[in-house]
């Protein structure tokens, strides 16, 4: 899913947009804890999850008269009932303004909000491990410092500080908080996630002030195992990414963003119809008004080669005629005595010829009478074979032999040959 989608983060107040992510204007807009009231919430079997979280969400919201979208992911369900993140975005909240100018100026409309942090929870899961042992993650980042309570994989704390003095106190809490809806387990460790190049990781300059100045993360060292991971700077939109995969993870997508959505993908849908429905008429009024000018121009070079080759042709076959006539008459192959001398070496023993007539242009008919009707018949494949070619070879000089008869008559049988000379092809 990753490569399907754009994934894009508000942090530090500048937007980033994963380089790796889907090419078009829609994007996954992730958001820091600071930005989002989330809250785990334990649901009845029977209950609507978003509608027993949206009243305690109202009362951690700093603005009780603006409704709220609320989202729920459900991270636990058993017989009794389940156990979701909830989380919305108030829209009157100072950063929302410049979220908004931030993703104007970047050309992207949103269609999911997610949790920043439970991106980059993803991302570190196969790092940390998993265990039933209580563990206390602390994900820090520009704006903030996101603190979760997990029960092996099940979160049972979830909440976000801005001021790294009051860590100790703020995970305190955290810790009562995770009792208080999961029961006393003991701490079995605190891993610290930091971020490649983040400028809150940086040790400060040397100075007196600086020397004294004691880290927050080392004052937790008396409850329980310190152990950190750094991850790349794109490690949470990766998990963000691969979250959007999910059918059920959280969409704290404002009602009022949805509806910009839904005009601008209306917007979009329309200028791509208008485009295609201008290409169309383009297209039509090219047709109405170019393929009569196109007829008449194509019309008038057909009628120019149609002249060019007509006296081409007019020329060609006048050369013709006087080839064929010089060829007619030098042609001895077809002359009266060498067809008679043809159609003599033929004549079978007993077969009398009574008439000859021969055309140039045609053939030659004979008409005789014969002892036998199989010296008719002889006669007639003699003359085949001169159709055929001598013996099968040289070129056939009639293309058709034709008999009539024989017909009995006092002892004799009388018949008629036609035999027709084969036509040229270019005739």
């Amino acid at each position: 899913m990753l490569a399907e989608v754009k994934v894009a983060a508000f942090e530090g107040g500048q937007l980033r947009v994963l380089a790796s992510g889907g090419k078009g204007r829609e994007a996954v807009l992730a958001l820091p804890l600071s930005c989002l009231l989330v809250r785990l919430v334990r649901v009845p079997a029977e209950a609507d999850a978003i509608e027993a979280a949206t009243p305690l969400l109202h009362a951690m919201s700093p603005f009780p008269d603006e409704p709220l979208t609320v989202s729920c992911e459900t991270v636990r369900e058993d017989a009794e009932g389940k156990v979701v993140i909830a989380a919305a975005m108030p829209e009157s909240a100072s950063a929302v303004e410049a979220i908004g100018e931030a993703l104007d100026a970047a050309k992207l409309s949103v269609v999911r909000i997610d949790a920043l942090a439970l991106g980059q929870l993803r991302g570190i899961w196969s790092v940390i491990g998993e265990g039933d042992a209580r563990r206390l993650v602390l994900l820090k980042s520009i704006d903030c410092i996101s603190i979760l309570v997990l029960d092996g994989d099940q979160p049972m704390e979830i909440r976000a500080i801005l001021d790294a003095s009051d860590l100790k106190r703020e995970v305190m809490l955290s810790l009562l908080g995770a009792e208080s809806f999961g029961g006393p387990r003991p701490l079995a460790e605190i891993i610290v996630v930091r971020t490649e190049g983040d400028e809150s990781d940086e040790s400060p300059q040397t100075t007196p002030a600086a020397e004294t100045q004691v880290d927050p993360i080392s004052t937790l060292s008396d409850l329980a195992p310190i152990r950190e991971i750094t991850v790349g700077a794109d490690a949470a939109l990766i998990g963000v990414g691969e979250r959007t995969g999910d059918s059920g993870a959280l969409n704290a997508l404002p009602v009022s963003w949805q509806e910009m959505l839904n005009e601008t993908r209306f917007k979009a849908k329309m200028t791509r119809y208008l485009a295609v429905a201008g290409v169309l008429w383009a297209l039509a009024m090219g047709v109405l008004f170019g393929v009569p000018v196109a007829y008449d121009f194509m019309t008038d070079h057909q009628k120019s080669l149609s002249r060019q080759h007509s006296r081409q042709y007019s020329a060609v076959k006048e050369m013709k005629a006087k080839v064929d006539l010089i060829h007619k008459y030098s042609d001895h192959a077809r002359g009266a005595l060498e067809i008679m001398k043809a159609v003599s070496d033929r004549l079978p023993e007993g077969v009398t010829l009574a008439s000859w007539d021969y055309k140039r242009d045609e053939g030659v008919r004979v008409r005789g009478d014969a002892d036998t009707a199989e010296a008719t018949y002889a006669f007639k494949d003699a003359m085949d074979a001169m159709a055929a070619g001598e013996e099968g070879e040289g070129e056939p000089i009639f293309g058709t032999v034709n008999l009539t008869g024989p017909n009995a008559s006092k002892n004799r049988y009388s018949f008629n040959l036609d035999c027709q000379y084969q036509k040229d092809e270019d005739e």
